[in-house]
């Protein structure tokens, strides 16, 4: 996908001193993850290290940025008012009102109104990238490792120039990791989907005849021997499994998550049931930050969740910006089978990532609406 044009961090003070800060507590926060050394009966969740993070962000903004109140980010920060405002509801209706949830949630709401430096975004990606490798501590495959793997993957598309050598040095390691920290098809399946754009991105858009047709031949080919060798082994690894004689089993395909998810949406409520809203066994969440979202606090906070994913993406859909689009698509996919939202024991790094670029997008259109002010005379 297209670069954003966020610039490359000097051998500043303040770039070495937050990449480290940033780095620091993602490496904290993937132990916490993959429970190194039973590190989970210590700490009982992560919250506080999101209250860190995002006080390490505000500091930076306080210092670097400017509030910023135009029309588009005033009617953003209004739809976001509602939603945050719904959850604060669900959770006093419910009974089940975390007060480190709310801080956390007006951090982010500040975090909002600032106009978001490029340089910010550097850090928080070399930061995640440099963590990374944090999670091969762990001893057994994890579905979280291999989904945080994924985003901040995504997110480091941003940082590499637009050449496939780059891509080709940046995909392999990664891939590597991700099959050694996990077996999950969702983030398997999402990085090969994501290489691949990323791929026919750099060699398809703006380019000579010849490399498009270079481009195509090879990865006809290359598909062609890949499903003539283990064509049998991904169908199985996929699909294969979850064909009975009886037909195909969609709760066998979603690991038995249909079953919660049917629960979930049986039991639906307007302001949801709080964090207990279902009597789990071998699965702490509903994987899926959709039914979890209803489940939890309710079809009225749901319904404009989705209209805050909607809209943030909708600003993303430009030239310009189509890196942090990828990004929150692959956000929303993985979302769909795994939990990658707030205020589980899951997924730190892509949940800072997402907060930030959500209102990098918002600072983006703001530079945009400006240039082309001035391009007009006004």
């Amino acid at each position: 996908m297209a670069q954003i044009k966020i610039g490359r961090p000097h051998s500043t003070y303040e770039a070495v001193v937050f990449i480290a800060i940033f780095t620091l507590i993602f490496m904290m926060t993937n132990i916490f993850m993959i429970d190194y050394q039973n590190i989970q009966s210590t700490i009982v969740s992560q919250d506080p290290f999101m209250i860190l993070m995002l006080a390490a962000i505000l500091a930076f903004l306080y210092k670097n940025a400017r509030i910023s109140l135009s029309p588009l980010r005033k009617m953003f920060l209004t739809l976001w008012g509602l939603y945050i405002g719904s959850l604060f509801l669900s959770m006093v209706v419910a009974n089940h009102f975390v007060w480190t949830e709310a801080l956390i949630l007006l951090m982010v709401t500040a975090i909002l109104f600032y106009r978001i430096p490029g340089r910010l975004i550097v850090y928080l990606i070399i930061g995640a990238l440099i963590s990374l490798p944090s999670l091969l501590l762990i001893g057994h495959t994890l579905n979280e490792s291999g989904a945080t793997l994924v985003l901040v993957f995504t997110a480091g598309l941003l940082l590499m120039p637009r050449t496939n050598r780059a891509m080709i040095f940046y995909m392999l390691p990664t891939f590597l990791v991700l099959n050694i920290i996990t077996t999950s098809r969702t983030a398997i399946f999402t990085y090969l989907a994501i290489a691949f754009l990323q791929l026919a991105w750099i060699n398809l858009y703006r380019t000579t005849e010849t490399q498009r047709r270079w481009f195509l031949g090879i990865v006809t080919g290359g598909l062609a021997i890949i499903l003539l060798i283990f064509g049998d082994s991904i169908y199985r690894f996929f699909v294969g499994y979850s064909t009975t004689g009886q037909g195909f089993n969609m709760n066998k395909f979603t690991s038995h998550r249909y079953e919660l998810w049917a629960t979930v949406w049986h039991n639906r409520q307007w302001f949801g049931e709080g964090h207990a809203y279902f009597n789990f066994t071998e699965l702490i969440h509903a994987h899926n930050i959709f039914f979890d979202t209803l489940g939890r606090y309710g079809i009225i906070p749901l319904v404009l969740f989705i209209l805050v994913l909607g809209a943030i993406s909708l600003l993303a859909t430009t030239k310009y910006t189509l890196g942090i689009l990828l990004y929150f698509g692959a956000y929303i996919f993985i979302g769909l089978f795994e939990y990658n939202y707030l205020f589980m024991f899951v997924y730190f790094s892509p949940i800072v990532l997402l907060f930030i670029f959500m209102a990098y997008i918002l600072t983006l259109r703001e530079d945009m609406s400006d240039m082309n002010a001035a391009k007009s005379g006004k």
